[in-house]
């Protein structure tokens, strides 16, 4: 089973862990309105299908399937997909029943914050020794809620309030059960220049591990979208 790790730290991962359908359960779904979906038909016949359906926004055909991912990141980004999880189905790992392991997110790199976007940052905005000192106080940050955390267990505390200390760069894992159709919305918002740098990185491994399962639906939507932006 492929794993990715998007955030090249060892700890982030992407995995799919089952699949059920292809191309041809796309177009299977559309044909069925007219009662031909048990032909069989080119290859030319079926991608042009499915970049009609596509380019006229018929979502349905697109759910005929199923994507099972197993999805390790930093809370901060878990949230972000959890926003967009319209048709996901998520199971998590509790932090009520675990107890939390030495596992925290620290970029390779720090960004500066956009001054004409309030969400957005900026590349190459800190010194050599800015990044170094980031570095620094976020290592120590993790490291010292990670000491609270666990002399709150020390002491008697439950897992369930002790977690309160933890940072949002704790890493969690949770499986993500999706169809195609709610994939496409998830990278729609997620793998686009806007989003954050980190999150658009688990976006990118879920498409390439979805990619060659589909590999007619994600070359129409690219050419779909070149034709919607000339």
């Amino acid at each position: 089973m492929l794993q990715l790790d998007p955030l090249n730290d060892g700890i982030s991962s992407v995995q799919l862990v089952e699949y059920l359908g292809g191309d041809r359960s796309v177009t299977q779904a559309a044909r069925v309105s007219f009662a031909n979906d048990l032909t069989v038909y080119t290859d030319e016949r079926d991608y042009k299908l499915i970049k009609f359906l596509l380019k006229e926004g018929h979502g349905t055909p697109f759910e005929s399937n199923l994507l099972k991912f197993r999805i390790k990141c930093p809370i901060f980004v878990d949230r972000h997909f959890v926003k967009y999880r319209a048709g996901v189905s998520k199971s998590e790992q509790s932090l009520r029943y675990t107890e939390v392991q030495d596992e925290f997110y620290i970029p390779n790199e720090f960004r500066s914050q956009s001054k004409s976007n309030r969400q957005a940052s900026i590349e190459g905005g800190l010194t050599e020794q800015q990044q170094i000192a980031a570095r620094k106080r976020v290592a120590e940050a993790n490291f010292n809620a990670l000491a609270v955390y666990k002399d709150l267990l020390r002491i008697g505390v439950a897992r369930e309030q002790a977690r309160a200390v933890l940072p949002l760069s704790t890493y969690v894992a949770s499986y993500y059960t999706m169809n195609l159709r709610a994939l496409l919305h998830i990278l729609n918002q997620r793998d686009h220049k806007d989003a954050q740098y980190e999150t658009r990185q688990f976006a990118i491994a879920m498409k390439q591990r979805a990619e060659p399962l589909f590999p007619m639906v994600f070359r129409a939507l690219e050419e779909v979208r070149i034709e919607h932006d000339r």
